[in-house]
């Protein structure tokens, strides 16, 4: 389980459709993402030398990505922890739930009548309602995913 500090929002998002939980919230400061991490026993991940140093001062597991980009985050990740073994595009992107099953019904009025025709699997996000389908842009993803060597 991971924190990703305000810095990193599309490095949370592309860790939770790597199948990891990371909660995400930008709107913290750093004594409130301190407390939750140590609370949820989650792992900080941050670009914030500072709240990096207050983070190993209370005993919080962290770590420390220096790029400011996501993809090159992701490689420096993929270095100090597993981002292979994971359960991938199983999570909500946008609010990190975990996505369930979802019937026709339930994706009738939510989703285009050619991707209904064209998909057999849907699954939706039970906190925010989005619908998931493994569409090109899963392909795109797990494309990117393999360049980098995830």
């Amino acid at each position: 389980m991971f924190f990703a500090d305000r810095m990193l929002g599309k490095l949370a998002r592309k860790l939770r459709l790597l199948g990891f939980d990371t909660a995400y919230v930008s709107d913290m400061d750093e004594e409130e993402i301190l407390e939750f991490c140590k609370e949820t026993n989650r792992v900080l991940i941050t670009r914030d030398r500072d709240l990096l140093r207050k983070a190993v001062e209370k005993g919080i597991r962290c770590y420390y990505v220096s790029s400011d980009d996501w993809r090159e985050q992701l490689v420096e990740l993929s270095k100090k922890i597993d981002l292979k073994n994971s359960k991938r595009m199983s999570r909500c992107s946008l609010c990190n739930a975990e996505l369930v099953r979802a019937s026709e019904e339930e994706i009738k009025a939510k989703v285009p009548l050619y991707v209904q025709q064209t998909q057999n699997e849907f699954y939706s996000c039970p906190v925010c309602g989005r619908v998931y389908w493994a569409g090109s842009h899963v392909e795109h993803a797990e494309t990117l995913f393999r360049r980098l060597g995830l």
